[in-house]
């Protein structure tokens, strides 16, 4: 939910949590067929979340197209139909989520992910 307060308030003075969403309603406001976000999830609380994925997989289904960087894996693999793993300036692995666990023989794409970076639980970078 938007506090409607924020609406009069200077961006600098509201919280992470509410100047992301007034963010993200102006930008999915805007009914684009191309929606390019960074981080869409960073500072919400579980409820704006659940609401935001929701409203995601509403746009995709309507067609539109949505590219985003995140660092939620889950978010990715719940939202994406493609990805894209960068990891130390370069891509290592473009492809569905369900690609990247065949690829790296898990069936947790959050395993997969790390052994895709070199990284698999247990081990220090």
């Amino acid at each position: 939910d938007l506090d409607m307060s924020a609406l009069v308030k200077s961006v600098r003075h509201l919280s992470k949590g509410m100047s992301q969403k007034l963010g993200l309603a102006a930008c999915l406001l805007s009914d684009r067929d191309l929606f390019i976000l960074d981080e869409p999830m960073s500072g919400l609380d579980p409820k704006a979340r659940v609401y935001l994925k929701q409203h995601l997989l509403t746009l995709k289904s309507a067609g539109k197209t949505l590219f985003f960087s995140s660092h939620m894996l889950g978010d990715v693999e719940t939202l994406c139909d493609k990805v894209g793993i960068l990891h130390e300036g370069s891509m290592q692995f473009i492809g569905s989520p369900s690609q990247c666990c065949s690829e790296y023989k898990t069936d947790d794409f959050e395993q997969a992910y790390l052994r895709c970076v070199g990284a698999e639980l247990g081990q220090r970078q």
